[in-house]
This record gives C-alpha cells, structure tokens and sequence, in this order.
C-alpha cells in the first residue's frame, strides 16, 4: 500500500462526492462572508477614528491660532478646558479574524473630567447584556465550532462506510493495515482544513500589510487553529478506530462535539457567571453613585480636605496657603475627588471581573475550547484584557487631566503657546 495511493484516492473520492464537496463549498462560502464582515467593521470604526481625530485636530488649530491674537496669556484653568481629550482603541490588522468582545466595548470616549472607565459607552454589555446573543458571526465562530463538524461530515464514514457494506476484510487485505489505510484517508481531510484556515489567515494579513509587523501573532495564531484541529482530529481518528458503522460513528463524534463545544464551556460559564454575577458590578457602581451624590453637598472647607487626599502636593501651591478652596476651583475639586472614588469603585469590579477570569482559566485542562477563544482573541486584541489596558489607558490620560487642572490652577498659572502644546502632548492629543 503506498500513501500516494491512498491520499489520492481520497482526493477523487472527495471531488466525486458532491455532498462533502457543497458541504465545503457553504463553510469557504461562509468564512469568506465572516471576514468581508470582520473587514466592514474594521473601516467603519478606523472611518469613525478618523473623523474624531480631524475634529479634534481642528478643534487644536483653532486653540492654537487663538493665541496669536491674544496680548496677555490667559489661564490654565480656561485653556484645559478647551483641550479635546480622547482615547482610541485602533483595531488590529488582523481584526477581520475574529471580532471578539469588539461589539460589547467601546473603542473610543472622549474624555472630560466627569468621565469613567465604566461609562456605558465604554461597556455596554453592563446595562444591555443582551447584546452578547446577538453579535455577528465571526471566523473564530466558524473555525471553532462549526470546523470540527464539517470534520465529521468529510469522516464519519471513512471504514464505516465498508464496515456497513461488509468488505472490510477485502480492504485489510489490499492495503495490509487498516490503522494505516484509515490515518491517510484521514489525513487529507486534516492537510485540507489546517491549509483552508491557514490560507484565510495568510490572506487577511497580507490585504491589511500585517505579515511584518504582526508575524508573532499570525505564527502564533497559526499554530493554535493546526493544534485545535489536530486535537479533534486525534479524537475522531480514534473513534473510528474503535467502533463500527458509520452511524455508531457519527453519534460518537457529534456527542465529543457537544460536550467540548457545548456542553463544558456553557457548564464553566454558567457556573463563573453564578459564582461572580454581573450584578455585583452595577452594585459597586450605585453605591459609587451615592457617595458622589454626598460630594456635591459638602461645604468648601470639607472639599478642600477631601482634595488633599487626593492630592497631597496641592497643599504646596499658592491658593492652599489659606486652607479654602477657592469657588472657581471648587467644580474641579469636586471632579477629582469622584474620579478618585471612581477609582476605587472600579477597582474592585476589576478584582471580582479578574477572579472570575482566573476561575475561567482554571478549567482549560478540560476545556479546550474557551482556552482556543481566548488565546486567539488574544492574539487579535479583542479580548478582555486588550479592552482593560484600553481602559487603563483612558484613566491615566483622565487622571492626568485633572492633575493639570487643579495644580495648575491652584498656581495660577498662565499659558503660552508653547505650555499648551506641553499640555497636547501630557493628554496624548496628536500634534500631526
């Protein structure tokens, strides 16, 4: 029995059976469908950037060419204000592959000093949970839920099918081994997925000019898609094996299906979901929300205190010598010390959402296939924790912006042209 025999056989078999043959032509049909969607969606949101960052960049000019006509320099305080102050998550090139948690995030928030990580444009998912059942079908679906089904269409019946028609022996015969007859057989089944989902790959990296900058992740990437085929490959190839009939088969493999695709991820995350609810997130956040109520009925004096807290230094500037705080500064005053409570809210929600992925990570030892979601979202950026250090991201600038605010103020600072582009820069405001 040579191989070459084998494999091409089966090859022929393949193009002469116009049931497997439709049955791939609808999954290429499909993934190509997924990732002209992952590619409209990718435009819409750079579309969108691109319009913010003209916007603010006018907005900028404008500032910029005010001081040109100005004979005195005007405050900090005033000028701060005029600053348009964004953060921006840019998709990654390899966006197309997987959509991820991209619909229940925000990807840009323009940031003012009221704002917070947990504003409902940042996180929808927390007051309209019901837009995680309905998010487009991403290639990430299609390879890690539907792939291994297709694989068992293409292979349900390879022995089973002379199993049922009762020449098995005469094939045993032919080839010598029938372990080794059915591994080639299988074997093409393997090479032609693992090669179809490398080529999406591969092309979707070369239409965005990701091949250099991102060979990491694509290799990586790669690597994860062959390996999670490879895995149920193993499994079928086995199943074949050991039973007899296509259709002992085929209810063997559609039942290692659901329970790796179905049945323990949905078991790990109804449990997770149980363990750490969402509602103990909005919890932290109405509490959050009283005490910021209380805030705003404090005297000056109070305010003032509260301030130092926050911000120890302040008590060095040139107003903090007479231990008040000044009523153009108190509307500031009263933003940062709810942006620090904010913080400290958040990081707890923080805490209980990185338990709950810690729990989630326990399992991968049998639970393949949220490890693979995870590990390629990972790879593409569109996972919790590319949304988290987004959120990190905005709260530095924020953070930053209402230091500048107060301490500037507070030393009743004046602001050339060169001090505000110092200011462009400290916000992460693009001068280009």
């Amino acid at each position: 029995m040579r191989f070459s025999n084998v494999f091409l056989f089966e090859f022929n078999h393949f193009k002469r059976s116009r049931s497997k043959l439709i049955t791939y032509l609808i999954f290429l049909f499909a993934c190509i469908y997924s990732i002209y969607s992952g590619f409209d969606l990718q435009h819409k949101q750079f579309n969108t950037i691109d319009n913010i960052q003209l916007d603010q960049k006018k907005q900028v000019m404008q500032v910029s060419n005010f001081f040109l006509n100005l004979s005195i320099e005007p405050d900090a305080i005033d000028i701060l204000g005029y600053i348009p102050t964004y953060g921006i998550k840019k998709p990654s090139p390899l966006f197309p592959l997987g959509i991820g948690q991209a619909e229940q995030y925000g990807y840009y928030k323009k940031i003012t000093t009221w704002s917070s990580t947990y504003d409902n444009d940042m996180v929808e998912e927390l007051a309209n949970p019901e837009r995680l059942v309905n998010g487009n079908i991403d290639f990430s679906f299609l390879v890690i839920f539907l792939l291994p089904i297709l694989l068992i269409i293409f292979t349900y019946n390879i022995r089973g099918y002379e199993q049922d028609a009762r020449f098995e022996k005469l094939i045993a015969i032919q080839c010598g081994s029938i372990r080794k007859w059915v591994f080639i057989r299988f074997l093409f089944y393997l090479l032609l997925l693992i090669l179809t989902v490398i080529g999406f790959v591969i092309a979707v990296s070369i239409m965005n000019n990701a091949i250099i900058d991102y060979m990491g992740e694509i290799s990586s990437l790669i690597l994860l898609l062959s390996s999670y085929i490879v895995f149920f490959g193993l499994i079928f190839y086995l199943i074949i094996l050991k039973s007899h009939g296509s259709s002992t088969i085929a209810f063997k493999m559609m039942s290692v299906w659901l329970l790796f695709c179905i049945i323990i991820p949905g078991s790990v995350h109804q449990i997770a979901s149980m363990v750490y609810p969402v509602h103990y997130m909005t919890d932290y956040l109405d509490a959050n929300r009283k005490e910021t109520y209380e805030v705003f009925d404090l005297p000056n004096d109070s305010l003032y205190f509260k301030l130092l807290d926050v911000y120890p230094d302040l008590e060095q500037t040139q107003y903090a010598q007479n231990n008040s705080i000044n009523q153009k500064f108190v509307r500031n005053a009263i933003s940062a010390i709810v942006n620090d409570m904010n913080k400290r809210a958040i990081s707890k929600i923080e805490d209980k959402n990185e338990e709950k992925n810690q729990f989630v990570r326990a399992s991968y030892w049998f639970n393949p296939v949220s490890f693979i979601q995870n590990k390629w979202n990972s790879y593409i950026s569109t996972d919790y924790y590319a949304y988290r250090d987004y959120r990190i991201e905005i709260q530095a600038i924020l953070d930053k912006k209402l230091e500048l605010l107060n301490f500037e103020a507070w030393n009743d600072k004046t602001v050339s042209k060169l001090t505000y582009e110092t200011y462009l820069k400290d916000l992460k405001v693009s001068l280009d």
